[in-house]
């Protein structure tokens, strides 16, 4: 059997190399540059676990090749799985155009028998409107089966950290698509009752993320307004086993959680707690800076923003905090700076237009806002400056001493 996995972005790549150790796989991308890189071992994701090594031995045994050609890969492949984006357009909704076209190439590259598996995170009957487009004669099996990954760890999450989750359009199609799974995933794989069924177990992922932190958000206001500590009432709060309080944040981040509670909106009416998650998370910037202001004069400070990334330990910058704090300190006559261990100066540079200031050399700035929980600003020595805004709570106040420390909610 030969599987072709079209996309090879973040979550496409290490799922060739998960199903590479069982089955031959066809690497499908549009992307020229990634094509060569996968044929010759080379990894451009930095982070993720276990890469380069399982890349470079998947391609040594040949069970991975990559290719920029669609019509090829639908052609000589048995599966075909889909784990292209499907982004937001300008409206917020959701974009199919990317899925609309590799599903045109499989639909007339079909063989007797194939099967083709949605793997991209779908709207509620986003699944089902992709099977009505297919257009052909020959009979195929459809079956729906999100990914349930998180960076920088997602080979060890579509083997063994979480069940899978599959749908078909019928009995045949789920059972074929079960015994592939079964093949890898150690967790178990579990067959739901409809593809909707699916989608909405998928989308609850982020839409719970998303208003667990807006609930945090409006904690941490609270807190703020009665001077309190918002880490001490979580730590303390969260020791009964039936409750689980997320951080409050600057903005959410990522590719997932800022973008799932948007594939349902269309169904909820304008009082939805899902839509005011989506509404308090966009305020979180401008709360953020106001609270700075009001304890430190910004005209003409110098602001250090630390993180570039939307998740510590990663590079990874979509929808990142980072963006939305500077464009609110532009307004305020502030000297922007960044600083990412994951990223080089070239690359912020360009990425944000603000300069770039290495992080030994604190001294030069009033001020520094934490907008990623990397690893490495654990342990900064503030002395030499202002203030530190904490934004992801993650730094113990008690030790800054001489300084101004200001986090969500404390």
């Amino acid at each position: 059997m030969t599987i072709s996995i079209f996309g090879l972005g973040n979550i496409g790549l290490p799922m060739s190399c998960m199903f590479a150790q069982k089955f031959k796989v066809i690497g499908v991308d549009i992307n020229k540059e990634r094509v060569e890189m996968v044929n010759n071992g080379i990894s451009y994701l930095k982070n993720e676990e276990f890469f380069p090594d399982i890349l470079q031995e998947v391609i040594k045994k040949g069970n991975l090749r990559a290719t920029a050609d669609l019509e090829y890969a639908a052609k000589n492949s048995d599966v075909k799985i889909i784990i292209v984006p499907l982004i937001l357009n300008d409206k917020d909704e959701p974009d199919y155009s990317a899925i609309d076209s590799v599903v045109e190439v499989i639909s007339r590259n079909l063989n007797e028998g194939d099967l083709i598996i949605i793997s991209t995170t779908m709207p509620v009957g986003g699944s089902r409107r992709i099977y009505e487009k297919i257009k052909t004669n020959k009979k195929f099996c459809f079956v729906y089966a999100p990914e349930r990954t998180a960076s920088p760890h997602i080979i060890r999450d579509l083997t063994e950290s979480y069940e899978q989750i599959i749908a078909g359009i019928d009995k045949e199609s789920a059972d074929k698509a079960y015994k592939i799974y079964n093949t890898i995933n150690k967790k178990g794989v579990i067959k739901v009752s409809s593809l909707e069924t699916a989608e909405l177990i998928k989308l609850l992922e982020g839409i719970y993320r998303n208003t667990n932190i807006a609930l945090a958000d409006e904690v941490a206001k609270l807190c703020d307004k009665f001077n309190l500590d918002f880490n001490e009432i979580r730590e303390i709060f969260n020791l009964v086993p039936a409750y689980n309080l997320h951080k409050p944040t600057i903005k959410i981040g990522g590719h997932c959680i800022p973008v799932y509670p948007h594939f349902v909106l269309q169904y909820l009416d304008n009082k939805s707690l899902i839509r005011k998650g989506i509404e308090i998370d966009r305020e979180m910037p401008e709360y953020c800076v106001n609270k700075i202001k009001k304890t430190i004069n910004l005209k003409n400070k110098k602001i250090l923003i630390l993180g570039l990334s939307y998740k510590r330990n990663v590079k990874e910058d979509r929808f990142s905090p980072a963006y939305e704090l500077i464009k609110l300190l532009k307004n305020e006559q502030v000297e922007i700076y960044c600083y990412d261990p994951y990223y080089t100066k070239e690359e912020i540079e360009e990425k944000t237009k603000v300069k770039y200031l290495d992080i030994k050399d604190l001294e030069k700035v009033d001020g520094v806002i934490i907008a990623t929980d990397h690893n490495e600003f654990k342990n900064i020595d503030f002395k030499r400056i202002e203030f530190v805004f904490d934004g992801k709570n993650f730094l113990d106040k008690e030790k800054i001493k001489g300084i101004k420390y200001l986090g969500i909610g404390r």
